[in-house]
């Protein structure tokens, strides 16, 4: 009996998690934690046109670093950074992924894309959505610019902070 409560008590309720990602967005709320046990749902907003930033973690993991891997003698020290860092553009402006989710283009199948590269954006545009726990959220644009660069791929998962797009601020 006593398993079957713990395990009852385990339980995410949806409902609560919605209202609670509702009154943040509707109201000045910055950041929410919900703990359960090992559980441990966290909301943050990030700026005026990201929606909530939400996080995950069922426990703390240890990480481990891979070791250092030697530049081999024939590539000169300029070269291999050059390789391995692509050519900062100070005009270029990377819209990250807030949340973990699957990353789509178009509010659905049928519809066309938000964007495209070429296209002139202004701040508030819609540029993708993100779904996370079946929430749909659009991710707005915060520069104005010209799209340059489409990272991630339609209907794929993407991660928090990952690049999705690149914009050429005017």
């Amino acid at each position: 009996m006593a398993k079957k409560a713990a395990a009852s008590k385990a339980k995410i309720d949806a409902e609560s998690l919605k209202l609670a990602l509702t009154i943040m967005e509707k109201g000045d709320l910055v950041e929410f934690i919900y703990e359960q046990g090992d559980l441990k749902i966290q909301f943050r907003r990030q700026g005026a046109f990201a929606p909530a930033n939400i996080s995950y973690s069922a426990a703390p993991a240890q990480v481990s670093m891979p070791a250092p891997v030697a530049v081999p003698a024939a590539v000169s020290a300029p070269a291999a950074a050059a390789a391995s860092a692509p050519a900062v553009n100070p005009n270029a402006h990377a819209v990250k992924s807030p949340m973990v989710g699957t990353f789509y283009r178009s509010p659905s199948p049928d519809a066309p894309p938000f964007i495209n590269v070429g296209d002139t954006v202004e701040p508030g545009k819609t540029l993708c959505i993100i779904e996370a726990m079946k929430i749909m959220n659009e991710i707005k644009c915060e520069v104005k610019g010209k799209v340059k660069e489409i990272l991630a791929e339609n209907a794929q998962p993407v991660e928090f902070n990952q690049p999705l797009i690149v914009i050429e601020k005017s």
